[in-house]
């Protein structure tokens, strides 16, 4: 996958294929990123069974999840569920506060596309921030980040 980069006014934007190809968990989760504008990015996320994270929301872009396998449960910062099934997806407004679940009894495989203005600070704001204003790291343990195991087998081994 070839990042996107800014062009010369003269220059045409390319089109690049991706693929979604992504290991399968034994533990924790992984995000994979398989696409980019400068507008809009594009990620697998697989979450073994059980696999969460915590209250928050984004300020800097609105995204959604696509489930392509499993099934997962969004949560509002109230507790209201939002069940999620294959095939079905839920679109996560910037500044609304959520959290998931994946609530099958295999890994949950998801699209995630985010759209906005990438990178770009909201203030000096952290991007992703908890309920109480703080920021919240993706990656750490408050965020219930576990060591990430992958499987051996691949969603969408086929494609390369």
């Amino acid at each position: 996958m070839q990042a996107a980069r800014k062009l010369a006014p003269t220059q045409k934007p390319e089109t690049p294929k991706f693929s979604l190809r992504t290991p399968y968990m034994k533990q924790g989760r992984i995000t994979q990123l398989v696409a980019e504008t400068d507008k809009m990015w594009i990620h697998t996320k697989i979450n073994y069974e059980g696999g969460e994270n915590e209250i928050h929301c984004h300020l800097d872009e609105d995204h959604s999840f696509i489930v392509l396998e499993g099934q997962m449960s969004v949560f509002d910062e109230n507790g209201n569920e939002i069940k999620v099934e294959k095939h079905q997806g839920v679109m996560i407004p910037k500044g609304a506060y959520y959290r998931y679940l994946n609530t099958g009894s295999e890994n949950l495989v998801v699209i995630r596309v985010g759209a906005g203005i990438k990178g770009k600070a909201q203030g000096g704001t952290e991007m992703r921030v908890r309920p109480d204003g703080k920021p919240l790291i993706a990656s750490s343990e408050e965020n219930k980040t576990v060591p990430p195991i992958e499987d051996t087998r691949y969603f969408a081994d086929s494609a390369g």
